[in-house]
């Protein structure tokens, strides 16, 4: 991709040959640049409900289409199959999440 692709969230904060673990941390209002999932994850909410806008590129929304409104639920957990390119803004106070990337071996 001739693009400069962005982190998928903010700092990783553990990896083994299993997982890569990111903390995320969007401030309210903030955009999370285009960024690319290569690896299926786990989105764990812990604060804020944003929603939270998702622009898919280059036609990875599949069924999602291009773009989407997403209202995160603190305490809960969503699993995301990898493949899509994305750009999010967050329309709502500061979401934090931990973010789990499945490694395959």
């Amino acid at each position: 991709m001739a693009d400069e692709l962005a982190p998928i969230a903010t700092a990783v904060i553990y990896e083994d040959e299993h997982v890569r673990v990111w903390n995320q941390v969007v401030p309210a209002g903030a955009t999370i640049q285009k960024h690319e999932h290569r690896n299926d994850y786990f989105l764990v909410h812990i604060a804020g409900e944003g929603p939270i806008d998702v622009t898919f590129h280059d036609g990875t929304g599949g069924d999602l289409g291009e773009h989407l409104a997403f209202v995160p639920k603190p305490g809960t957990a969503d699993f995301v199959a990898k493949g899509h390119i994305e750009t999010a803004h967050n329309r709502g106070g500061e979401y934090r999440a931990i973010l789990v990337e499945l490694k395959k071996p």
